[in-house]
């Protein structure tokens, strides 16, 4: 634009141009019949845009409670204040359901259907209610962690697994710990094979501390006997906290440590053990976890681990500022520094 000249007068000359007309009694000059097209196509694109972008708070309301509103896709803001305001209509409804999630109503069982339900199992769905004889069948080999609710006493209550119902009262049963046994143990048909009581663990998952016991295999015929060994409790997925295995861990438990640690790693022992025990606790379980016990099982999990990716050729950690040459040294590695610090020695 030539000084001098105002935007619309400057308007009306590339309209002149996009219909032939080349010039103006009031504008010097002339405008190419290409340049004055891509002009006259900007200002036509912003011309249809100015009344969406000068729209009030009620026009912004009305769009919001249509499904095509396509004013809340240009500003941030206004989406953040929608998708809010939707949440904020809808937490009465979010209030009324949880509250009905906690009401114990009377529901048939769903293995059976033919009795009243007694226990409730958070892990069994699409069917989780359960009469006294389906709980004790369903949970008493397969499904020993699960965690289930008791409902006779007119609310939910939390079961661990070595609590049933019998006679819509509170029994202390046996469970035992999901571990893989062998068919056959001696050349007697399978039907001697009978599984008998065994010693007191404790088993700690991702959902906290069962108490539970080791089974143990004992043929009616021949009285030979099977005990769970350190290799049984590895081939399942578990990792001993002593070789005696009182207390026997997870191993996914570890892999999520490792995995948080990577990701935290200021985060404690002692922080993460808390949060199983809180887990324990909301579950109607009890017991305590040794953090010194953790974090030496922790280590020499980790060790071995390392030497089977080793053996298989697997690196799970490459740093490029020290491969293929050094490129950087750190004085306190992965330790947190300002401990060392705040410490008198």
């Amino acid at each position: 634009m030539r000084p001098g000249v105002t935007w619309k007068q400057s308007r009306h000359a590339e309209r002149r141009c996009k219909t032939g007309l080349t010039s103006h009694p009031h504008v010097e000059g002339t405008f190419a019949p290409e340049t004055a097209s891509h002009i006259y196509s900007a200002e036509c694109l912003l011309q249809d845009l100015q009344p969406s972008l000068s729209c009030s708070d009620e026009e912004l309301s009305e769009a919001s409670a249509d499904q095509r509103a396509p004013l809340a896709s240009l500003d941030w803001s206004i989406r953040n204040a929608l998708f809010s305001e939707r949440w904020r209509e809808k937490r009465p409804y979010l209030l009324n359901s949880m509250l009905a999630k906690e009401s114990v109503a009377t529901n048939g069982c769903s293995q059976c259907g033919n009795n009243c339900a007694a226990i409730r199992c958070r892990d069994c769905l699409p069917r989780p209610f359960f009469c006294a004889e389906c709980d004790i069948s369903r949970h008493s080999k397969a499904s020993v962690l699960h965690n289930r609710d008791a409902m006779c006493a007119g609310f939910f209550q939390p079961l661990p697994p070595t609590n049933c119902v019998v006679e819509k009262a509170l029994t202390n049963c046996v469970r035992f710990l999901p571990i893989e046994m062998y068919v056959c143990i001696c050349r007697c048909p399978p039907e001697a094979l009978r599984v008998i009581q065994g010693k007191a663990v404790a088993l700690v998952t991702i959902n906290g501390r069962y108490d539970l016991n080791m089974p143990e295999l004992t043929c009616e015929g021949c009285q030979a006997t099977w005990t769970a060994g350190l290799d049984d409790l590895i081939k399942t997925g578990y990792w001993p906290a002593t070789l005696h295995f009182v207390t026997i861990y997870e191993t996914d438990l570890f892999y999520t440590f490792e995995d948080m640690k990577m990701e935290s790693p200021g985060m404690s022992f002692q922080a993460y053990l808390r949060m199983l025990e809180k887990r324990t606790a909301r579950f109607g379980r009890t017991g305590k976890i040794s953090s010194d016990s953790f974090q030496k099982r922790f280590f020499e999990w980790a060790a071995v681990q390392y030497e089977v990716d080793s053996t298989c050729k697997e690196e799970k950690f490459i740093c490029p500022a020290c491969t293929p040459a050094m490129l950087s040294v750190s004085v306190d590695g992965n330790r947190k520094h300002y401990r060392f610090k705040s410490t008198a020695r």
